[in-house]
């Protein structure tokens, strides 16, 4: 996918992943939530991940609220605040017992795996069908990429509310510590490593690893074959990690752990990963434009031993490659099962969320680009008051290649569990490149019992 250099500015702007509705007559219809209809306002009530100290927190509850305001007297949302790690496993559990809420946050997101939703979910008919939603907002509709929508319409249904924001993800550099001769997009990955010197890489292998995985998808990307292989596995997931793109990826990704990872990758989970870089013990970082604001001033108490925000540049990676999944399940879907009333107000939260307003405001608050709209002048002067992410966006060009990263590729297993508990192994020398594709892929196996 080609994006316009006049949504490149955007890319940058954060690189920043049951719901219960309501219906009539005090009608409970979940464990997850409660549905109600008083004085004639229909109250919508549900469990979300994007909440509490989750990272889309800062946007998702202020929308909320700016919903709530707009349709006063007509729809109420009031969320339950769920942790990411085991609302998976609510909205299992409610669809097990066809209590599914109203909005159910889509597969991709808050551990949903797509397996799941496509053996369940789609196979017992529990989506309901939004192509008449579309045909009835096509303002809306007007504003989804068009390869998220035709990835959500299933057996001719649209089954998910396709996204609208593209979050291309790259990494972020201390100028103070490390300062390539040439912008790390035009290096090959050889040239890359070889102008890291004696500096370091924060590097995750606990949690999930993620940070570790997006260096690797980068490694991959660089090999023949790998961005195929990347882009061709969004839909039934990789689970043969043989292919002598991934392998010869898994060896440069050895070398890179054992010769420039920071001292605390072993073990580390974010935060650590985080501080290593902001503590400058380490020169560089894998993530997404949602870490831009812990390099300003407001967050100058998360800095130390002489670490400066504005030290720090922003690329995407070797090769001119930058992450983004065009190709995906969108945000949410409208669980079957639901009222009339329910669905009527479930609709105007998702046409709400996809309105020009509330895109932009998401643009500023996590990044992104939203390649299907036409931006407002107040919007983009808002925009170019952050330099770093300006930056980050001049260094997506014409010749820029977008491939899914392994978060959107792996399934939900090895991407939660497995992938980051084999990570050590591979940096003691307990398995070889070779051995850790085998694992991995024993394990992907298993995962399909």
């Amino acid at each position: 996918m080609k994006i316009k250099k006049v949504t490149a500015l955007v890319l940058a702007s954060v690189m920043a992943r049951s719901l219960t509705a309501c219906g009539g007559n005090k009608n409970e219809t979940s464990e997850g939530g409660e549905a109600k209809e008083s004085k004639g306002v229909i109250e919508l009530k549900f469990p979300t991940y994007l909440a509490g100290e989750n990272v889309g927190a800062t946007f998702f509850l202020p929308e909320i609220e700016r919903f709530n305001e707009k349709y006063e007297g007509k729809y109420k949302i009031t969320v339950e605040e769920v942790p990411q790690a085991s609302y998976a496993d609510k909205i299992k559990q409610l669809a097990q017992q066809n209590k599914l809420p109203v909005l159910v946050h889509a597969p991709g997101s808050g551990g949903i795996d797509t397996q799941w939703f496509k053996q369940i979910v789609l196979a017992n008919d529990m989506a309901y069908d939004l192509t008449e939603f579309a045909e009835e907002n096509p303002d809306v509709a007007a504003n989804w990429i068009p390869e998220s929508r035709e990835f959500c319409t299933v057996d001719g249904k649209l089954i998910c509310k396709p996204t609208s924001v593209l979050k291309p993800v790259g990494l972020y550099y201390n100028s103070s510590m490390y300062t390539p001769d040439k912008d790390i997009r035009d290096m090959t990955v050889d040239e890359f490593v070889d102008s890291l010197g004696d500096n370091k890489i924060a590097f995750m292998t606990a949690e999930n690893g993620w940070t570790t995985a997006l260096m690797l998808t980068a490694l991959i990307a660089n090999e023949e074959g790998g961005v195929e292989l990347l882009n061709s596995s969004v839909n039934d997931k990789l689970w043969d990690y043989s292919a002598p793109a991934f392998v010869n990826g898994v060896a440069k990704l050895q070398t890179i752990l054992q010769n420039n990872a920071s001292s605390n990758t072993v073990g580390a989970a974010y935060a650590d990963a985080a501080n290593a870089f902001m503590s400058k013990n380490a020169a560089v970082i894998c993530n997404g434009s949602w870490m831009a604001p812990e390099f300003e001033e407001g967050s100058a108490d998360k800095w130390s031993n002489g670490f400066n925000g504005e030290d720090v540049k922003a690329t995407i990676y070797p090769g001119n490659i930058a992450f983004a999944n065009p190709s995906s399940y969108g945000e949410f879907w409208i669980a079957n099962t639901a009222t009339d009333e329910e669905k009527e107000a479930a609709e105007a939260f998702l046409a709400f969320r996809d309105s020009q307003e509330e895109i932009e405001e998401l643009v500023l608050t996590e990044g992104g680009v939203a390649p299907q709209l036409t931006y407002s002048d107040n919007f983009l002067a808002e925009l170019k008051k952050t330099p770093l992410l300006y930056e980050l966006s001049e260094s997506m060009n014409d010749e820029t290649t977008y491939c899914a990263s392994l978060g959107d590729v792996f399934p939900a297993s090895v991407a939660d569990t497995e992938f980051g508990k084999l990570l050590p192994k591979l940096i003691d020398n307990t398995l070889t490149p070779e051995e850790f594709c085998d694992e991995l892929t024993k394990k992907a196996e298993e995962a399909k019992q």
